[in-house]
């Protein structure tokens, strides 16, 4: 079950068309500190899940010369049979503000134990170009990036940027190290600005406005693959935060429902 995979995977998708201009979108969108209430939303018996209860953490804030990220996901996975299999899983990064260079540490848990962990640095040769990876964990594997290819931050410039011009549909490959892959090609479907139906009054008002309704389908970059490995329907609000989401494994889904937001000070760069 590669829940691992699908939960880090949310930070690209909160965080996918004119990859020249991030500094330009990246001034509109806020640092933020967000907290959300995992929860099993359904389940087939297949599945052999019963219930999913968990929390994510999302810190998304500029530091001056790039863009730093830090995700921590803890699920608790309930099987009809009695077993629960606690998972945890972090993720820090940071990107270059023009788009060209990533470092990453992806460290996963099972049951209190360190299973799987993935560091290292990603660069791009220009803006649109190739590039390379290094990775100190697992140490001696390199990797090398399509050109195209884009890292999660500059993923979320573009993303928001084709929502604003209407666009309804955008495919990019990005790349986040959380995987052996490290990337995947995600097509989104982006529906029209929404008005919040039902406003929460403990979020801040520029929660309660208007939002994007998106899904993103996560594809395997291996050859012959046509499916894709997992799916995440999100409501993108226009300042990149996203209110409320959905992660549908096909035989599971999970919802994610937004808690809280602090925003903290701007850096004075």
């Amino acid at each position: 079950m590669s829940l691992r995979r699908v939960i880090l995977g949310l930070f690209i998708a909160l965080t996918c068309f004119l990859v020249s201009r991030p500094s330009a979108q990246a001034a509109n969108l806020p640092s933020y500190r967000a907290v959300y209430t995992l929860a099993l939303d359904r389940a087939s018996a297949q599945s052999g899940l019963v219930g999913a209860p968990g929390s994510m953490t999302i810190e998304w804030q500029d530091v001056c010369d790039g863009w730093s990220a830090v995700q921590h996901v803890t699920i608790n996975l309930n099987e009809g049979s009695g077993n629960t299999m606690e998972t945890d899983s972090r993720f820090a990064s940071w990107e270059s503000k023009d788009g060209l260079v990533f470092r990453f540490d992806v460290r996963n848990s099972r049951d209190g134990s360190l299973y799987e962990q993935f560091s290292g640095r990603a660069t791009l040769s220009s803006q649109g170009g190739p590039g390379h990876v290094v990775y100190s964990a697992p140490g001696g594997k390199t990797l090398d990036i399509p050109k195209g290819a884009v890292f999660p931050s500059e993923h979320l410039f573009v993303l928001v940027d084709a929502a604003k011009k209407g666009e309804k549909i955008l495919s990019r490959v990005v790349f986040d190290g959380a995987s052996d892959e490290g990337m995947f090609e995600i097509n989104a479907v982006i529906g029209a600005l929404t008005p919040v139906a039902t406003p929460n009054a403990d979020l801040d008002s520029s929660l309660n406005t208007k939002y994007w309704p998106m899904r993103l389908a996560f594809f395997s970059m291996k050859v012959g693959v046509d499916l894709p490995e997992y799916e995440t329907t999100v409501h993108l609000l226009e300042n990149g935060i996203a209110r409320e989401l959905l992660l549908d494994y096909g035989n599971f889904k999970i919802r994610g429902t937004l808690d809280t937001v602090e925003f903290p000070p701007e850096p004075s760069c």
